[in-house]
């Protein structure tokens, strides 16, 4: 009996063991997951945790800044983009910012002292050049490879981004320049427009003869040289510039002399306003929008403007004349790439931020990317067969006739764009030196050569 009771005791004892230690076990359990739950809540996002497996299914923020203080405004084409792309992929948000561009050129240059730069921006090549060397933007070759979207981009188009065996950039837009002019002007006054320097030269004295600006120009821009850039490479300019900057040549080079010779020349038969030394480019554009000149040294990005004016359906455009005494084909149309886009190479370290670069620039570069230019009169990057109502838009129906002109060849680039920023502005003072008639011809060379010297 004694036994008996002893056995029943021990079972009941361990019983009750039993329960505390099922209770113990049962009450960690619940703050484990608890502490779960508060550690990662449902509506909590992982947009920075770059060792997802899946980051298809994460919300991320790419930060996009322009060189333009209002993109909406200033440059609606991308502003649009950013927002079909937005549609397109809601769960990648946009943080769009901008700034004029020497704000945003300084901007970015302290952003990338402190490792703060955003993730996709807007730079001119020779600062992001060497942005690239510091090592500071994303290698986009791999991207490129694995994008058909990207590997569809004209490859004249990619090389001036390329160096060090690294693709640094990719084109932002087409920059497309030369000279707009007013067709009823010339057929008022039986003028043929210029194919070549002599017919150019022929129709400025009749031009002044008829108080007509035969260029409008603005020399309080002295960046506003883009058609004469596009004449400079009819005489050599990229055979040469190689060995200039390596101070083995000069810009002072008996080619390079006879093209501004021809510059002094136009300045001599009155091809430019009188008043050109106070002129803005903006005014310069009045100028040819007023009828008051009969050609206009711009680019693609007056086409919107141009549309809206008087002479609308009157305008036409050329790449400038040839010139018989110039060097190399004399057939280059002046359709090359403008300041690139690139990344911070920061976003490499992020699967999902990587991603979303990809995508933004996949679209940004696709068919649907280049309707919105064309829709927006823009020269598209890639092909794209662009139907354009001429009736509608005459002056954009008129850029993209010159820009399917047969048998015109693309430049490596605008040719103040391959080197600095300071040998640039030493050519357009140089040229609108001659212009002005500061400068004699090889002053104005000497001038270019002074600043190479310097670097």
């Amino acid at each position: 009996m004694g036994n008996e009771v002893i056995d029943k005791f021990n079972i009941f004892q361990g019983g009750i063991e039993m329960k505390k230690y099922l209770s113990g076990m049962l009450a960690m359990l619940m703050l484990i997951t608890l502490l779960a739950a508060c550690g990662n809540p449902k509506n909590e996002n992982t947009t920075n945790e770059g060792s997802s497996s899946n980051p298809k299914e994460q919300t991320v923020t790419l930060d996009i800044a322009m060189h333009v203080a209002n993109v909406k405004d200033q440059e609606p084409a991308m502003y649009k983009a950013i927002e079909a792309f937005k549609a397109k992929y809601p769960d990648i948000k946009v943080n769009l910012t901008g700034a004029d561009t020497n704000d945003h050129i300084k901007k970015m240059k302290i952003q990338a002292q402190t490792g703060e730069m955003p993730d996709i921006f807007w730079m001119l090549p020779a600062p992001a050049k060497e942005m690239n060397q510091a090592g500071m933007l994303l290698d986009l070759s791999e991207m490129i490879r694995n994008t058909p979207e990207l590997s569809a981009i004209d490859p004249m188009m990619l090389k001036n981004y390329e160096d060090g065996g690294k693709q640094f950039g990719l084109p932002y837009q087409s920059l497309v320049t030369g000279l707009w002019y007013n067709k009823a002007l010339f057929e008022e006054h039986n003028v043929k427009v210029p194919e070549t320097y002599e017919e150019l030269a022929e129709a400025a004295k009749v031009f002044k003869a008829n108080n007509i600006v035969t260029i409008a120009k603005g020399a309080k821009d002295n960046y506003s040289i883009w058609a004469f850039l596009g004449m400079f490479t009819r005489y050599g300019y990229f055979d040469k510039i190689d060995a200039i900057l390596a101070g083995e040549e000069k810009f002072n080079n008996p080619d390079f002399l006879l093209f501004f010779d021809k510059i002094a020349e136009l300045q001599k038969l009155g091809a430019f306003p009188e008043n050109v030394t106070t002129l803005s480019y903006f005014q310069a554009v009045e100028m040819f929008t007023s009828g008051k000149a009969a050609m206009l040294d711009a680019g693609a990005w007056e086409t919107v403007k141009l549309e809206g004016s008087p002479i609308a359906k009157d305008v036409g455009f050329s790449w400038g004349p040839t010139f018989n005494d110039g060097v190399g084909n004399q057939k280059i149309s002046m359709i090359s790439a403008s300041a690139p886009l690139v990344a911070s190479a920061k976003v490499k370290e992020d699967t999902v931020k990587y991603d979303a670069v990809q995508k933004f620039f996949t679209f940004y570069y696709s068919q649907e990317g280049m309707q919105i230019m064309v829709d927006n009169q823009l020269p598209p990057i890639n092909s794209f067969e662009a139907d354009v109502d001429a009736a509608a838009h005459p002056v954009y129906a008129e850029l993209i006739k010159a820009m399917n002109e047969p048998g015109w060849e693309k430049p490596f680039a605008q040719p103040d764009l391959v080197v600095s920023d300071a040998i640039g502005n030493a050519m357009y003072d140089s040229i609108y030196g001659v212009i002005n008639g500061f400068y004699t011809p090889e002053q104005a060379l000497d001038l270019i050569d002074k600043k190479v010297e310097q670097q």
